[in-house]
């Protein structure tokens, strides 16, 4: 008889985790969370009082609540107020607002600039946190609203009076159209995990019949045969056959690779998904032939998202949570991970909320949890809130963090598929590489790589935001133009205003600006692979192969074709558009301030390369650089500063750090040669300071 899903006996009782399986809890960043949640700042006596209840030295506390621009380590106002700086909130005027704000600020308000909040789709956004006596600190979030509105609510709270702000549940996208989710018609069952449960256990099932036709046993003794089989896979064996018991994992995997060429990371980089499952797998077998003390592994969920212009994973986490915790749990089991993490920016308070309600429900179902009766051991899920900073996007600074250390990017390697959270094997991606993961394996690799256009395969999400007539956040087919996404009825409905496109932010700050017609690629310059994308692309949109310049609008929505012909080579999740009447210039100095504060500070390049880059932006918006001081001394200067900080960063936020100033230069001349044709000689000599 088969031995699927249905055949198996429920246990009775999971059995005890031992102390190898011992649940990694961080001790020092939760305890943070509610000191500051309770008192409105990290009260001295309360971070002594732990320290000594926990064992935890004073000095690691201080380490690490210094680090987070979250924690507060002097009592705040009654109430605070911060205004994001960034991207579509700066073309909003959020620096007027500020100033007006804090013009207006009686005396128990504060007024302050922060980065990006994860709402860039309603500017201006602002953060209002109000403490209302002992234990009522409350914080919440004001979009899009007018000056003379918020200093009547700052006043509001100022004199005790509770008050609430908008939801991102409040706000609704065109998502009928959305494919990721396979159970948008019916019940949330998890059928994808017991899908994968099934496979697994049918090969254990054939794995016991051929091994108990060649030991020539039946009966009670075949049944023998398959617990050790279980017991071989348990300790990272198999059945040393070549029809072991691991071939559902491959099944699964080789469904992801069916699924774009594979189904790649969505935080960026591209990283086929196959390759890190398995390479997880892989250290988490090896620990166990080594007989490892220690084996456990996990699987963590990138939910920070603090990118200005992304804001994607913000819907996904609060509209579909139960497709992230499946995947969660699939990886657990591709891995044999013991544990599952959704890391998530604590400003995103409904999406924390919607996760544990969800992993809730999950465990209640007996999908997860430590009594995880349908998968048959143990595997706890649960939120690790982020204590904030752009940095800890970065996949180690993030490791960092959950570890109870400052989020500084790691050198690497080793990898955090060997050595990640609590230096044990970690499976780390962006939260919609998870979200797809159920729609793939219920359905097939080749269901979704046909979703896509122009022969390219699958679907993604993006959020736009800037200038365009309906920002929002898109699931959209790979391969379809940018033209449509921006321009397309059904989707962001044009240049705000009717006004004409004048730059393109393909990745946030970190890809740079492009304008609204490229530079051709030099053939001659292409690697095969680049140059085979770049005609296949001219020959689908039937564009003159022999132009000196692309219609950026052309161009179809693939990562690799923006490898291949774009400028800067990105394309990120987060695209903000800028119309004709922008200041580039403007543009690019609040992009390089946004990284000379976000950045962790740990390796030289970035932490003075960004402040020197920055510094040089001020300049040039006061009219401190004339054309002669540029092009003789500061031009190669600044190229060299780029160079160096591309060559030796630690991370991807130094090397993004120079992208702005850099497209600036390349692009954007006559923005550029605006500021240096009206300088004022008499300020030149402050431009030293660059």
């Amino acid at each position: 008889m088969q031995l699927g899903l249905q055949e198996r006996p429920e246990p009775q009782g999971m059995p005890n985790t031992p102390s190898s399986l011992a649940l990694y809890e961080p001790r020092i960043l939760p305890a943070l969370r509610r000191i500051q949640e309770q008192f409105g700042y990290l009260k001295p006596d309360e971070l002594r009082r732990f320290s000594k209840s926990s064992g935890i030295p004073l000095y690691r506390l201080q380490e690490v609540a210094s680090f987070f621009p979250h924690f507060r380590l002097t009592p705040a106002s009654r109430v605070t107020v911060r205004v994001c700086r960034d991207m579509a909130c700066h073309m909003n005027g959020s620096a007027a607002l500020m100033k007006e704000l804090a013009a207006a600020a009686g005396e128990h308000v504060s007024v302050e600039g922060v980065s990006c909040l994860g709402r860039c789709d309603r500017p201006v956004a602002v953060s209002i946190a109000a403490a209302n006596g002992p234990g009522r600190h409350e914080e919440f979030y004001c979009l899009g609203r007018n000056a003379g509105g918020l200093k009547h609510l700052i006043a509001a709270c100022a004199e005790g009076a509770g008050e609430t702000g908008d939801r991102d549940a409040a706000r609704t996208y065109p998502s009928a159209d959305w494919l990721v989710d396979p159970y948008k018609n019916g019940e949330r069952d998890y059928r994808a995990v017991k899908k994968v449960i099934a496979a697994r256990d049918e090969d254990l099932r054939r794995a016991a019949e051929s091994l108990s036709r060649t030991m020539n046993v039946s009966g009670a003794r075949a049944g023998e045969v398959l617990d050790a089989i279980r017991g071989l896979v348990d300790s990272g064996k198999d059945s040393g056959r070549g029809d072991g018991p691991d071939n559902w994992v491959k099944a699964v995997l080789a469904e992801f690779d069916k699924a774009h060429g594979n189904l790649r990371g969505m935080g960026g980089a591209g990283i086929p998904a196959s390759q890190k499952w398995q390479d997880v797998r892989n250290a988490v077998e090896l620990a166990r032939r080594r007989r490892d003390a220690d084996r456990r592994a996990f699987v963590v969920v990138n939910g920070d998202e603090s990118e200005p212009g992304t804001f994607k994973d913000r819907e996904l986490l609060l509209h579909c949570p139960h497709l992230v915790i499946e995947a969660v749990i699939i990886a657990g089991l591709i891995t044999d991970a013991t544990q599952g993490f959704i890391y998530i920016r604590h400003e995103f308070a409904e999406q924390i909320a919607a996760c544990r309600a969800e992993i809730e429900r999950a465990e209640q179902r007996g999908i997860c949890g430590m009594e995880a009766r349908v998968l048959g051991r143990p595997f706890p899920v649960s939120v690790f809130v982020s204590p904030g900073g752009y940095i800890c996007g970065e996949q180690s600074a993030l490791i960092e963090a959950m570890s109870d250390r400052r989020g500084e990017p790691r050198n690497l390697p080793p990898g955090l598929e060997t050595n990640g959270l609590d230096d044990r094997p970690t499976l780390l991606s962006n939260v919609e590489t998870y979200a797809w993961v159920p729609y793939i394996v219920l359905n097939g690799g080749d269901s979704y790589a046909k979703l896509g256009a122009n022969g390219r395969k699958g679907r993604r999400f993006f959020s736009v935001c800037g200038d365009v007539t309906r920002p929002g956040v898109y699931e959209v087919p790979m391969g379809m133009t940018l033209r449509e996404l921006i321009c397309g009825e059904r989707y962001c409905q044009g240049i705000a205003d009717g006004r004409k496109l004048k730059a393109f932010a393909p990745s946030g700050p970190s890809g740079g600006f492009l304008p609204a017609r490229i530079p051709a690629p030099v053939l001659t310059a292409m690697d095969p692979r680049s140059r085979d994308e770049w005609e296949r692309f001219v020959a689908r949109q039937h564009l003159d192969p022999t132009a000196k310049q692309i219609d950026i609008l052309d161009l179809e929505l693939e990562l690799d074709l923006f490898r291949a012909v774009s400028p800067t080579h990105a394309l990120g999740a987060g695209l903000v558009v800028y119309h004709d009447g922008r200041d580039m210039v403007e543009q690019t100095v609040n992009a390089v301030e946004f990284f000379r504060n976000e950045s962790c500070g740990k390796c030289v390049p970035c932490r003075v390369g960004s402040q020197k880059i920055a510094n040089l932006g001020g300049n040039l918006l006061a009219g401190r650089i004339d054309a002669k001081e540029w092009n003789e001394s500061l031009l190669p200067l600044v190229k060299d500063l780029c160079e160096v900080m591309g060559l030796s960063s630690i991370c991807g936020l130094g090397r993004s750090v120079p992208m702005p100033i850099g497209t600036l230069i390349d692009f954007f001349a006559d923005d550029l040669h605006r500021y240096l044709a009206h300088a004022q000689p008499s300020r030149r000599a402050a431009a030293v300071g660059v």
